[in-house]
């Protein structure tokens, strides 16, 4: 990650450094509340604002990618290939999908209404494995 920056011609600060090292090797998709402690450790004093702007300029560069999701807060990837979501309602843990059946889609340009598809991910919403078996004690959602 520090070499792609360096590539794209962006300088690598203590404060840099210090929240790629919090999101090297995650898997989880952090928040910025979570690179922020994780950064915290290896540099004392660095500001929220600053692990939100540190994140914002690697998201420009295309270093690392924002996720979002309906009713949660943004989260973090250095996955950058080609992937969808499982994103669960319960725990709201987000999870890695790889399925090259997903990576073909399209949108034909008449349904697109001149909306040009640059870049998608597929987010499916579930309950996780951990979560599941305490799904039969909450009410299942009404379907509208």
């Amino acid at each position: 990650m520090i070499g792609r920056c360096r590539d794209r011609g962006l300088p690598v600060t203590a404060q840099r450094r210090a929240v790629l090292h919090a999101l090297a090797g995650r898997r989880d998709h952090p928040t910025a509340g979570q690179l922020h402690a994780g950064a915290a450790a290896r540099v004392p004093g660095i500001t929220r604002a600053t692990v939100y702007r540190v994140l914002d300029a690697l998201e420009r560069l295309g270093v690392v990618r924002r996720v979002d999701h309906a009713g949660g807060g943004a989260r973090y990837e250095v996955e950058l290939g080609p992937h969808h979501h499982l994103v669960c309602t319960g725990c709201g843990r987000i999870a890695d999908l790889h399925d090259p059946a997903l990576d073909g889609l399209s949108v034909s340009a008449s349904k697109s209404g001149g909306f040009t598809v640059n870049d998608y991910s597929i987010q499916f919403r579930g309950l996780c494995g951990a979560c599941r078996p305490a799904a039969g004690k909450i009410p299942e959602r009404r379907k509208r």
